[in-house]
């Protein structure tokens, strides 16, 4: 009950070779892709459903339905390295990186492992398990957050949840210790309370595992601590109210000195935790995918993870080889439209979105990459433009997925490249783009500078 009283949380050349056929996951709030068995991948997709489900019962968060758009895209890879390959954009490296979440307007994604390798075995290392939960928690507190709040806070919350345990039956054991993170808590390295709670910029490595350690050991200790009850919230209203962090701290948790002698003492205690019983199972559908969409499953990775000038002609090369090897495929069609787009042909870009949408006339990706290549046209050619056929083609991806905020976006940011000004419709889209997708960045500042722009 203590916890659920806290105030609402805040955060390759070649991904790996095909070993098998792909399938795809579908939930309330995931669209996964993995080569593991379809139960295997009901399993995982189940388990990922019932973190969510947890942490939106004990954080109050809202959990409105989901179309595709407002889902997050998870790729699960067979090993670490192949993680890791992605992580580095397929240059090497990537060496540490167990997972990885890249909030966007245009359909979150994450990279994660189904297996861990020889880096996470001990008591004291990290399973993939709990890379998952500490990725999956920054997005619900980016999704569900409001207000500016500290690195502490945000890592120290998203390493409370990440430790979460499920038994055989589901139940749920909440408020277990991170072990990774056991010789910065107890040897007291880093930062002390009061550089903790002001946010200063971590300057070492030690600094840097204070902000995770110490933070997981102060969320802890508010969540369990009776007499540390309803201290949370008091500091964050009072960062609401726009209080200096130091002030924010001072009326919240009382003189920083005693906090940090306290801190101490509650890092070499034995840390309780709750149970929590499991709610009814998640709906999960599982299908297998055909031969041609799961041979474009790296590319489509890769390009889901990004791509720079270098890495997108091989990428594109790739799609295109591909999709003329394989059977006609609206999904391939899609992945080759991106990538075509991503090395500026976008007439190829367009006929491939045109086949894509010959096979599947709402398919969202299709619609998106047709407007952005005609924009593009329009853009470097004035004498070839046709807005409002561009803006068409987005008004029907926002009729296909009404819950998507990138043809929201796209559609406002039009009547700048057009050299207009934006109609109320428009600025009325983007900011309830803003709404569906509040963990993209460049989103929120588009929508910052509309709402300057109109006093």
């Amino acid at each position: 009950m203590r916890l659920a009283t806290l105030a609402a949380a805040l955060f390759l050349s070649a991904a790996t070779p095909a070993l098998a056929d792909w399938s795809e996951a579908r939930s309330d709030h995931f669209i996964i892709y993995s080569e593991q068995k379809p139960a295997e991948l009901k399993l995982y997709a189940e388990r990922l459903e019932r973190f969510d489900r947890l942490v939106r019962f004990l954080r109050k968060m809202d959990d409105p339905p989901l179309t595709d758009g407002g889902k997050v895209t998870i790729y699960v890879l067979p090993s670490v390295v192949g993680v890791q390959n992605l992580a580095s954009g397929g240059r090497g490296g990537g060496g540490g990186i167990l997972g990885f979440y890249m909030p966007r307007a245009s359909g979150s994604v994450a990279f994660f492992s189904s297996k861990g390798d020889r880096s996470d075995r001990g008591p004291s290392k990290i399973t993939p398990e709990q890379v998952f939960q500490h990725e999956y928690m920054h997005h619900l507190m980016l999704s569900n957050w409001k207000t500016a709040t500290s690195p502490w806070l945000v890592e120290g919350m998203a390493e409370f949840y990440g430790t979460v345990e499920f038994t055989k039956d589901w139940s749920a054991k909440v408020g277990l210790a991170p072990q990774s993170r056991a010789y910065g808590v107890t040897e007291d390295i880093g930062f002390n309370v009061e550089q903790l709670l002001t946010s200063k910029p971590a300057k070492d490595a030690a600094q840097r595992e204070s902000v995770y350690g110490k933070g997981w050991v102060l969320t802890h200790m508010l969540a369990f601590d009776p007499a540390r009850t309803g201290q949370l919230d008091k500091y964050l209203r009072a960062l609401e109210r726009g209080d200096k962090p130091i002030d924010a701290a001072t009326s919240a948790f009382g003189d920083l000195k005693t906090l940090d002698k306290a801190l101490d003492k509650y890092a070499r205690s034995t840390f309780r935790g709750v149970g929590v019983s499991p709610g009814p199972a998640p709906k999960i559908t599982v299908r297998p995918l055909s031969a041609a969409d799961s041979a474009i499953m790296s590319v489509r990775m890769r390009s889901d993870r990004g791509v720079d000038k270098k890495s997108a002609p091989g990428i594109a090369a790739e799609a295109r080889r591909i999709a003329a090897a394989q059977a006609p495929s609206a999904f391939v069609q899609g992945v080759l439209a991106e990538t075509e787009y991503d090395v500026q042909d976008y007439a190829a870009s367009i006929a491939a979105a045109d086949k894509a949408l010959a096979m599947e006339p709402t398919n969202v990706q299709a619609m998106l990459y047709r407007a952005r290549a005609m924009t593009a046209i329009a853009k470097k050619d004035p004498t070839k433009t046709n807005w409002s056929e561009i803006r068409r083609w987005l008004i029907k991806a926002n009729r296909a997925d009404t819950e998507n905020a990138e043809p929201l976006w796209l559609f406002h940011q039009t009547f700048g490249d057009a050299g207009e000004k934006p109609t109320k419709a428009a600025t009325d889209g983007l900011i309830y783009a803003l709404a569906l997708a509040p963990q993209d960045r460049g989103l929120r500042m588009s929508t910052v500078k509309q709402l300057l722009r109109d006093d």
